[in-house]
């Protein structure tokens, strides 16, 4: 009995390997084919076909680093795969929190969802290993931690993302108000000084002020464009901007004056930002001393006395 199913089992697990061969081949060979329509459609009409087989027959050059192109889509694919078991209960607050952090690798929601789901797989996978082969309570302590810290890891990296973007907007804020006010003193309008900006500022506060340009270019107005501005970045500084420059739109009153206030604001809370980071050096400080350089100094001092020390007790 045991002989016949494993033939059976064999024979089930052969047929279902080349179904999948055969359904793959067919996957790979419709990519291909839809891949060469689009490029075939894809051209203008008054292009000819021997400058479309010329076009084609050019070798294709691999663009961008290894990783993006190997782990990045690896990421994503599993990302997927796991992100189908995603409760509609958690998308809305990882889309809002992926907007913020400006979609780091194009991830969605459910992808993000997928990679937390897999790590946490994986740390109990290891957790599991480790627990086999626990031989003391620092074995099952450190099983413990794996799985914790494979559970938490992607909200960990997705925070320092959103802390990271939103210090370097804040970092740039002042000078883009500067930017802004220079350009509307020169007889630039609102928009016009936002795109001047945008185009020659390859930072995170320049590509939203180009978003804007384009959302008002789709056809949404100034004030929804910037309200919009505001809920992608979620910070108060940029709030606060986008409040005074509504306000000034409602009153009639000098965009360039408003500009160089709130340039001449965001300086000084940079500066006491500043101030408050300094302050709080001393104590971060006290952690490596006191696991790093204390005890070194204690073995220099501390050292060439054992031996006396030691002495001293052996003759009592």
């Amino acid at each position: 009995m045991p002989l016949i199913l494993q033939i059976s089992s064999g024979i089930l697990i052969g047929i279902a390997g080349l179904a999948i061969l055969v359904l793959s081949v067919r996957w790979l060979r419709a990519g291909s084919i839809s891949k060469r329509l689009v490029q075939y459609v894809s051209v203008p009409m008054d292009t000819t076909r021997s400058q479309v087989n010329a076009s084609l027959r050019q070798p294709r050059l691999i663009t961008g680093s290894f990783a993006a192109r190997t782990f990045i889509p690896a990421i994503r694919w599993i990302g997927r795969i796991f992100g189908r078991i995603t409760p509609s209960g958690a998308i809305e607050g990882l889309s809002k929190k992926l907007l913020v952090a400006g979609n780091p690798m194009g991830m969605g929601a459910k992808e993000f969802y997928g990679i937390s789901l897999a790590c946490t797989l994986l740390g109990a996978y290891l957790a599991f290993l480790l627990y086999r082969r626990a031989s003391s309570t620092l074995d099952i302590v450190l099983s413990i931690m794996v799985l914790v810290l494979m559970y938490l890891f992607p909200k960990l990296w997705l925070q320092s993302v959103v802390s990271r973007r939103q210090n370097r907007v804040r970092k740039g804020l002042a000078d883009a108000l500067d930017m802004l006010s220079v350009c509307a003193t020169a007889g630039l309008g609102f928009d016009q000084s936002l795109q001047r900006v945008s185009e020659y500022w390859d930072t995170p506060i320049g590509h939203e002020f180009g978003r804007v340009i384009s959302e008002m270019e789709m056809g949404l107005s100034r004030r929804d464009a910037m309200r919009n501005m505001a809920e992608r970045l979620d910070m108060r500084e940029i709030s606060s901007f986008v409040a005074l420059i509504i306000q000034t739109e409602q009153l009639g009153m000098s965009v360039s004056d408003t500009l160089h206030a709130q340039a001449a604001e965001m300086r000084i809370e940079r500066r006491f930002r500043a101030q408050e980071q300094a302050q709080k050096a001393p104590l971060k400080m006290l952690i490596p001393m006191a696991t790093l350089i204390f005890p070194a100094l204690l073995a220099v001092i501390l050292g060439p006395s054992i031996p006396a020390f030691r002495e001293i007790f052996s003759r009592m």
